[in-house]
């Protein structure tokens, strides 16, 4: 698996040529701004998962999109569910897309790192 942080400062990871899991934390984004990031990183990725975090005003947001060729194993609102608790949080969705928020936005990071050693 490979990591670090790209030109924008934001936290990134990938795994395989042929699918990816890229996991990013942005500051201060609402939730729209959340849900263009993902739909452009998921274009970008072309098969793979996208889970982004923002911690704005105290508060955890997270978005999680799938590529349609893997909604058939990997479900976004599963992975919402799993991953949300770490931050004092819940949430759901769709297959492809799902929403969650929470109260602990110290346990983003932990958060993300949970995700990297599920996905």
């Amino acid at each position: 698996m490979g990591g670090g942080a790209g030109a924008d400062g934001r936290r990134r990871r990938s795994r395989s040529p042929a699918s990816s899991s890229r996991g990013a934390r942005s500051a201060d984004l609402d939730k729209d701004a959340l849900r263009g990031l993902a739909d452009s990183l998921k274009a970008q990725i072309k098969s793979g998962v996208v889970v982004i975090a923002s911690a704005n005003d105290g508060k955890v947001q997270i978005v999680v999109a799938v590529t349609p060729d893997l909604t058939a194993r990997v479900k976004a609102g599963q992975i919402v569910k799993e991953i949300a608790p770490i931050v004092g949080g819940g949430g759901g969705g769709r297959p492809d897309f799902a929403e969650a928020g929470g109260k602990q936005p110290d346990k983003i990071d932990d958060m993300l790192h949970a995700d990297a050693k599920a996905s």
